[in-house]
């Protein structure tokens, strides 16, 4: 990166929940400042969680901040979208002319640029969807058949370059967009995941004589959190003291689905439902499980995996996840959509599925780091201005 070349904007709806999303946005930033570009972050909502750990980011506000919601569970709640991307529109006209270039992140960030006379490079984690929302109403699917077509010519028309973490997204990008992709891995905090401190971990006495499965991530239909409970379920008379731990948080009914099924096969002892945690949480928990779990669909889970192998955990992922197509190359996890077999097969081989982890931890060291991002946007940046 050349210093002081350009002047960036990176812009995210929210910051409310420090996930995977989240860490993309300010890890970029944090490299770009530290090469002596200015990088600075609006949006339309910051916890005080991330604030604290970005305390040297620049973050632009609205003066009223507009507290996040899942806007795909109902029709009314999906219009409250047009409220944000009016905001974020009025915060880009009145700071854009400051930068080079924007760079967006999550919808509806990327409709909020309309107008805006600035190159723009979108970071597309996946296309706009219902992901937290497997049974639409009709109006909701109405709207949502309506939101593709405005979607398609905003992105055409205002967006220089689209960027996508892997093969698979670059296909969907693909199908709703017909335009190619940039394909930019993303980094992973390593040195955080890979240096464990068993000294904090609350669980580690209670969990000692458990095979314990993980799986992290916000609790929605897309990262699919039933296939972990469905395979304990019928694991559990195979393997002695078989654990699940699903950590993060729920923020619709799917939650309720979940912990229902959990009550009606009688695994409330199995089945343990963290909440929201934070990223040294999330440390503690990969140091105490055996296998890490990530039965994706379709919608983000990208970094969990990666992270899992940095701190050293077998990992078990579906075939529709993003990250899958890089795992399966690089033979350093299980891609399946045979949960179960996945589970008993590292339950029966542990030592050869703890090399494997160890093979992949070196990897992740090697080629996953956030200032080679950061240099491969750069360079998008670059080429977005001139």
């Amino acid at each position: 990166m050349e210093q002081g070349k350009l002047k960036v904007l990176i812009v995210q709806p929210h910051l409310s929940i420090y996930g995977g999303a989240e860490t993309v946005v300010l890890k970029l930033a944090e490299c770009l400042r530290k090469n002596g570009i200015k990088a600075e972050v609006m949006a339309l909502s910051l916890s005080k969680e991330l604030a604290g750990a970005f305390k040297d980011t620049n973050f632009i506000l609205p003066k009223k901040e507009c507290a996040e919601k899942v806007r795909s569970i109902g029709f009314w709640r999906a219009l409250g979208l047009i409220n944000e991307i009016l905001v974020l529109n009025k915060l880009l006209r009145k700071y854009a002319r400051e930068y080079d270039v924007i760079n967006v992140h999550n919808f509806p960030a990327t409709w909020a640029i309309t107008g805006i006379n600035k190159p723009v490079v979108w970071m597309c984690n996946e296309p706009p969807d219902l992901y937290c929302n497997p049974r639409p109403s009709f109006p909701l699917r109405l709207l949502r058949r309506t939101g593709f077509v405005v979607d398609r010519l905003i992105v055409n028309k205002y967006i220089e370059t689209v960027c996508v973490a892997d093969n698979y997204n670059a296909g969907r990008a693909f199908t709703r967009y017909k335009r190619e992709t940039e394909i930019i891995s993303y980094g992973i905090d390593y040195d955080f995941f890979a240096t464990v401190s068993m000294e904090g971990v609350s669980q580690k006495n209670e969990l000692a004589d458990s095979f314990v499965l993980l799986q992290v991530g916000v609790l929605s239909p897309e990262k699919n959190q039933m296939e972990s409970i469905r395979a304990l379920e019928s694991l559990k008379e195979s393997i002695p003291n078989l654990k699940l731990i699903l950590a993060g948080k729920g923020t619709n009914t799917y939650v309720e689905d979940l912990k229902r099924y959990v009550s009606q096969k009688k695994l409330v002892e199995d089945v343990i439902f963290t909440g929201h945690l934070s990223k040294e949480q999330v440390r503690e928990l990969y140091s105490i499980c055996n296998v890490a779990l990530f039965p994706v669909i379709s919608q983000g889970g990208w970094l969990s995996p990666f992270e899992a192998l940095s701190a050293g955990r077998p990992i078990v992922v579906s075939k529709t996840i993003g990250a899958a197509e890089l795992i399966k190359k690089e033979k350093i996890g299980i891609v399946t959509d045979d949960f179960p077999e996945a589970i008993k097969d590292v339950y029966l081989n542990f030592s050869r599925h703890k090399e494997t982890a160890a093979k992949g931890k070196r990897w992740v060291a090697e080629n996953l780091t956030w200032e080679a991002f950061a240099n491969k946007m750069f360079t998008f940046f670059e080429r977005a201005v001139q």
